[in-house]
């Protein structure tokens, strides 16, 4: 019998497209990028006029289209929707302050977005008034409406650029790209404007060719008054229902007492049915830490249901799968998530003192993706002649090592994590890419073993100290960020890279190699050596033996 079943790439489709936040995400990015284009179109006015006009009219093939316009409105219609739904789902309006400004910047987008829509769109469609600059910004010029045309890029351009930063900050390659990214931000408003100005007076000198351009008649602009009236009362009418139906929901539970006891061990509070766990630690200034500002994306904010399973509703799509990539046991939720119909008690797995975890992400948020580490791991051990090591002679062997180690990571590119004992660890590609790390990584490798063996050489004739080492190079996925506030604050990396480090390094113990790398490494670097053996070592994050090999650093073939 054949399986009718869905494969299973299409499930996974078909549950990121029935998430809320990748519905938000992917009309807002539509958006932006509609946002983006009609920047660039006012910046072109800085070349020419006729510059500016192509870039409009090629804009407006675009959206004019039948898809294009499906997407655009479609897109508006249902980010504005399914963002004054999470206000309306929101039980408290206690946030980090960059949160706060773009959910406000998003709720006043709207405004500016209507009365472009009508001058623009709705003209051209029922009224035949032309989308082009010569009559668009030579008459907003003239008319004196200028600085409040140039004032309403901002909301939705800043509140794009928030909306991508929030979604995005915690990847690896917009962490290497953050600087371009903010020039961006700043740069393409700001020639926006100065395309504008551009136009604006050039057609103001030149009024004949905006004279030639048809004009809205009286019947016309009361039209066009009319309807952008009817938009934005509608608009507001929506704003309005949402903050009613908030109060008309907290007066209701409160008539009704429709609220739920959450246990803290040592403390309990009383919230209203509906709220988050997070809403309610955030709210009474329990410290409770969530990375990613409550997006079901970082599963900082998990708690364990001690009581009260039964009032604790499934979890949704999102909820699920952070839950299912951390391996979550059955009565471990996310706090962002789970909303209690019921009383219950949980405890915050995660626990911190720290207060300043309540609402805000920390001040450098961690980041994620493929990267090269490099490991090397040193063992002492005193010459057959002697019974033991002086420990004023390790510790000067240490020391010089550790000055030769972290030279050339340095001189690599590599960023050192802290020594842990005898064992010093570096990441590379986190400023480039896999590839390029590990290439750096293996240039590194060799230039350590070489200058480790000849160190361990003269430790021994002039000390009699046996160092016996080891250097590997791993690639895979790690996630790296800040720990600590001030001046202990320390850079720290975790994931299966790290995991495999480990591996790798026993490997090499076990068999008195000096270096040793891994099959992800070697792919990753472009190098296919036959002579080397690989050994299966372990098992990875998915099921399969990681593959590894001795090998010599210095080799041309692995470098």
């Amino acid at each position: 019998m054949r399986d009718s079943s869905p494969p299973a790439a299409h499930l996974r489709l078909i549950q990121w497209a029935s998430s809320r936040r990748n519905l938000r995400l992917a009309s807002g990015l539509v958006l932006f990028t509609y946002v983006s284009l009609h920047l660039t179109c006012h910046a072109l006015g800085l070349v020419s006029l006729d510059a500016a006009e192509a870039g409009l009219r090629a804009t407006v093939r675009l959206w004019h289209s039948g898809p294009g316009t499906v997407l655009l409105y479609g897109a508006a219609a249902l980010h504005i929707g399914l963002a004054l739904l999470a206000i309306y789902d929101r039980r408290t309006l206690r946030m980090a302050p960059l949160n706060a400004i773009r959910i406000a910047l998003g709720v006043v987008m709207p405004l500016s977005l209507i009365g472009h829509f009508v001058g623009t769109r709705y003209a051209f469609e029922h009224l035949g008034l032309a989308s082009e600059y010569s009559r668009v910004a030579g008459n907003l010029w003239i008319g004196g409406a200028k600085g409040l045309t140039l004032g309403l890029l901002a909301p939705g351009w800043v509140h794009g650029c928030l909306g991508l930063r929030f979604a995005f900050g915690h990847r690896i390659l917009w962490q290497r790209l953050r600087l371009e990214l903010f020039g961006a931000a700043l740069l393409i408003p700001v020639l926006a404007g100065l395309g504008f100005v551009s136009m604006g007076r050039g057609l103001a000198a030149r009024e004949s060719v905006i004279e030639r351009q048809p004009a809205a008649n009286t019947t016309q602009r009361a039209d066009l008054q009319a309807m952008r009236d009817g938009a934005l009362a509608t608009y507001l009418a929506l704003i309005g229902l949402i903050v009613v139906g908030r109060l008309l929901r907290s007066v209701n539970e409160r008539r009704r007492k429709s609220v739920v006891h959450i246990s803290y061990p040592g403390r309990s509070v009383t919230v209203p049915r509906g709220w988050s766990v997070l809403e309610a630690s955030r709210s009474f200034g329990i410290a409770h830490p969530s990375m990613c500002g409550g997006r079901a994306r970082c599963s900082t904010c998990r708690v364990r249901v001690v009581d009260g399973g039964t009032h604790c509703p499934p979890a949704q799509i999102d909820e699920r799968r952070t839950l299912d990539g951390i391996a979550a046991p059955a009565m471990v939720r996310l706090a962002c998530q789970l909303r209690p119909t019921g009383d219950i008690s949980v405890e915050i797995v995660l626990r911190i003192e720290d207060a300043s975890w309540i609402a805000a992400p920390p001040r450098i948020p961690p980041i994620e993706g493929e990267v090269a580490v490099l490991f090397f791991n040193l063992v002492f051990k005193a010459a057959p002649t002697r019974s033991e090591a002086s420990a004023h002679d390790t510790m000067y062997a240490l020391g010089r090592f550790q000055d030769t180690i972290a030279a050339v990571l340095e001189a690599a590119a590599g960023v050192i994590l802290p020594r842990s004992g005898d064992s010093w660890m570096a990441l590379f590609g986190l400023k480039s890419d896999v590839r390029e790390g590990a290439r750096q990584a293996l240039e590194a490798a060799r230039r350590i073993e070489q200058q480790a063996t000849a160190l361990r050489e003269r430790l021994f004739h002039d000390l009699g100290l046996l160092a016996d080492f080891s250097v590997g190079v791993n690639t895979g996925a790690v996630v790296a960020g800040m720990i600590g506030d001030g001046e202990a604050s320390t850079l720290a990396a975790v994931g299966e890279a790290i995991d495999a480090s480990a591996r790798l390094q026993q490997f090499a113990a076990n068999r008195s190699a000096h270096f040793v790398i891994s099959r992800q490494a070697a792919n990753a670097a472009g190098i296919d050596d036959p002579a080397l053996d690989w050994h299966p070592v372990g098992i990875d994050a998915g099921g399969a033996s990681m593959l590894c090999a001795e090998a010599s650093a210095m080799a041309p073939a692995v470098c």
